[in-house]
């Protein structure tokens, strides 16, 4: 805090010790002073404030040829994501190519207190979903955070981390999975896989998982969190490399669709026990309706009327595979639709609990 003194033609001036109003009064003929501190507090710039006064003075010092101009400051960014000594930038900043040729990265990283910057792009549409994120300064983009006490590690540049399943990694860090094998048929860099391991205490896990860059990412996860010795990882097509009939249970966490994965995951339950499959879908909203009877449950009891009929379409679906790939009777019934989170308007991410024994 900054402290002034008002002096007797009323201007601030700025002291060391305190902040004070002087006023002046006779008493018997002789002039005396009064002072009175009062709290005076100058606005404190912030970090994108600081960063733009030091981008325009580098600029006017600069022999560019180039003013400061709006479209500039546009291209400072007002939010940006921190991981520890990185962080991410908007896909729209420092754009202009007058940016690199003042050196701004430097003023970048003095002022926004980091050692490594990386900037956005839309994620590509290729069979990974690869983050589009460059690198603009640093080495390496491999980044740690914590959550829900699991550690996780993975390069920005090439896998992606999803904070929006928190709900349902909560939910699986409920159960106890101790006595239980485990497959997770779409394992990333461990959003589900972890949890079933850390928390939920999983006896083994058999983590599929097809790209490379993610597959890194897991083994390093599962040594940074010490439960490699409980994981099995298999890089590769799941349909290929799924172990079978060994689980007694199977999460199949892909969206929007993880039907392409309901047949694999039938083999891999155990033919001769009871098991459970974690369906997730994002499926559109509709018309809600009450639930009836054996129907699954929902927060407050309801469901929408499309959301029923998947749901037993999927039950279906999954005892005709069972019994395809296990032979015999099988029954399935829905024990649970857990709502994840809103993906898109009128889009739901659900999670199917589903119920599979062999009769």
């Amino acid at each position: 805090m900054r402290l002034w003194l008002q002096n007797a033609a009323g201007f601030l001036v700025e002291i060391e010790s305190g902040l004070l109003i002087m006023s002046n009064y006779y008493d018997n003929g002789k002039l005396c002073f009064n002072y009175l501190a009062i709290p005076y507090v100058t606005k404190k710039q912030c970090p994108r404030e600081k960063l733009i006064h030091a981008l325009r003075l580098r600029l006017e010092d600069h022999t560019c040829n180039y003013t400061w101009a709006s479209n500039l400051e546009l291209e400072v960014p007002r939010h940006w994501e921190k991981h520890g000594d990185l962080i991410i930038l908007p896909q729209n900043a420092f754009r202009n190519p007058i940016w690199s040729q003042i050196g701004a990265w430097a003023l970048v990283t003095e002022h926004l207190k980091c050692n490594r910057v990386a900037r956005k792009s839309v994620v590509k549409n290729d069979k990974f979903r690869t983050p589009q994120v460059e690198l603009v300064v640093g080495e390496n983009g491999w980044i740690q955070q914590i959550d829900n006490h699991i550690k996780f590690t993975y390069n920005v540049t090439k896998c992606m981390f999803s904070v929006g399943n928190i709900t349902e990694k909560l939910r699986i860090a409920s159960w106890n999975c101790s006595d239980e094998t485990v497959v997770d048929l779409y394992a990333g860099i461990g959003y589900f896989t972890l949890p079933y391991l850390v928390h939920a205490n999983a006896k083994h896990v058999f983590a599929c998982e097809w790209n490379p860059d993610a597959v890194e990412a897991l083994q390093r996860n599962l040594i940074l969190n010490q439960v490699h010795d409980r994981c099995t990882v298999l890089p590769g097509d799941n349909a290929k490399v799924c172990p079978k009939a060994v689980a007694h249970r199977v999460n199949l966490g892909l969206i929007p669709s993880s039907e392409s994965g309901w047949r694999t995951a039938c083999r891999a339950l155990r033919g001769d026990a009871v098991g459970f499959l974690h369906i997730h879908m994002n499926l559109e909203s509709g018309q809600k309706q009450l639930i009836a009877h054996s129907k699954p449950t929902h927060s407050r009891n309801e469901v929408k009327c499309e959301r029923i009929l998947w749901v037993n379409e999927t039950c279906e679906k999954i005892k005709n595979f069972l019994e395809e790939e296990h032979g015999g009777k099988w029954k399935t019934h829905a024990v649970h639709l857990e709502h994840v989170k809103s993906y898109a308007p009128h889009v739901d991410h659900v999670v199917l609990d589903m119920r599979c024994e062999p009769k």
